[in-house]
């Protein structure tokens, strides 16, 4: 009886570890976005749709984000708080990326600059855009499909 008595301890606790679950993961974790337009002082500069997909961000659970910026590929981290709302703030790492000079018009330089100052971001309620703000700019995305 005794090693019986010992299984079902086992069993018993197997269980409730299997009953422990992880923290959600962040709304942004598991998206991906392709730059639609950039919003400075008054101009609004709007995105070709060949340019949009050359020109995206993939944000990975764990805070990495992985980038396309126009020919060149970059790779940051990212954290954010909970949005509120569909509001918060976001903070992104340095950008580590090729650099390759891309054809113009590309917007890949600015975006990766961007991004290192971007300080709140907005999701609408449908999960279809996303807007990244930094002191100075306004970058806007659509969610890729």
């Amino acid at each position: 009886m005794k090693p019986l008595a010992v299984f079902a301890a086992t069993v018993a606790t197997l269980a409730l570890g299997a009953c422990v679950t992880l923290p959600d993961t962040h709304p942004l974790a598991g998206t991906e976005w392709q730059l639609t337009a950039i919003d400075t002082s008054g101009s609004t500069t709007t995105l070709t749709p060949a340019l949009q997909r050359r020109h995206t961000l993939a944000f990975l659970d764990g805070g990495e984000v992985q980038l396309q910026l126009d020919c060149n590929r970059g790779r940051s981290t990212w954290t954010a708080d909970t949005p509120m709302n569909g509001a918060g703030t976001i903070t992104f790492g340095p950008v580590a990326g090729t650099r390759m000079a891309c054809p113009a018009p590309s917007f890949g330089n600015d975006l990766a600059s961007g991004l290192e100052q971007a300080q709140r971001f907005t999701t609408t309620l449908d999960g279809r855009q996303l807007v990244l703000e930094t002191a100075d700019l306004r970058y806007t995305f659509a969610a890729v499909e």
